[in-house]
């Protein structure tokens, strides 16, 4: 008879914590539905959040190149890799031979060449800081995407980037978040706006010194005499 009786009680307690357990699990999914919805809404938010802030880090760039800032100030809107490489550059500019100038990208072989020339013609208007100041003031950072019509900015987790309006998923600037603001990654952005030019070096054969040459002349060709292949050797 107790063992009848014991039988009876733990089945009641084994239907009944059954029904405790799908009352705790359907509270459980309930939760999880509600805090994935909340961390949705919160994801939402947050990259709206960043949207806005490189909206904005975008415009301040724009007219604190205009305004010729000072070099700290534009330092403050690159990102660290930028800054490296702007210093590379520069170094690459006093020594790089015509085979080492080969092994570069044509952006970079470019910048080089540029620099070279801006020394022997005299022409540099700040006394240091001048790769920054070349790609801010001169070097056409700006000046090749200036007055075309760009697309909105689109941000995705740590990464932010515009195209233009007729193919705003093609990006043209590349832009990074260090947890308070937004920065330009120039290396990045460099060849996005380039790569049409170095389209012309697979037809025409050309390496990238022999492209970058061929791009200052297109430019500069009626202002410099001396812009020609001895470019190529550092002075």
């Amino acid at each position: 008879m107790h063992t009848m009786k014991n039988k009876i009680v733990l089945v009641l307690a084994a239907v009944l914590l059954a029904c405790f357990s799908a009352c705790a699990g359907a509270a459980n999914t309930s939760k999880n539905q509600e805090s994935a919805e909340v961390k949705n809404a919160n994801a939402q938010i947050r990259e709206s959040d960043k949207l806005d802030a490189l909206n904005k880090m975008f415009a301040h760039f724009v007219e604190s190149v205009k305004n010729r800032a000072p070099a700290d100030t534009l330092y403050s809107m690159l990102t660290e890799d930028t800054r490296d490489w702007l210093d590379e550059m520069e170094s690459h500019a006093r020594s790089y031979r015509v085979e080492e100038l080969d092994t570069c990208q044509f952006f970079e072989a470019y910048s080089i060449l540029l620099y070279r020339l801006f020394t022997r013609e005299n022409l540099w208007e700040v006394p240091d800081n001048q790769m920054l100041w070349l790609y801010t003031a001169k070097a056409g950072l700006l000046q090749n995407i200036e007055g075309l019509p760009l697309g909105p900015m689109k941000v995705k987790n740590d990464r932010g980037s515009f195209g233009l309006a007729n193919s705003p998923e093609v990006p043209i600037m590349i832009f990074e978040w260090d947890d308070r603001s937004w920065r330009l990654n120039l290396p990045e952005t460099l060849p996005l706006i380039t790569k049409g030019i170095e389209a012309i070096a697979m037809k025409k054969g050309k390496s990238s010194s022999e492209l970058a040459l061929y791009w200052l002349e297109r430019e500069y060709h009626s202002q410099y005499t001396r812009l020609d292949e001895s470019l190529f050797e550092p002075n």
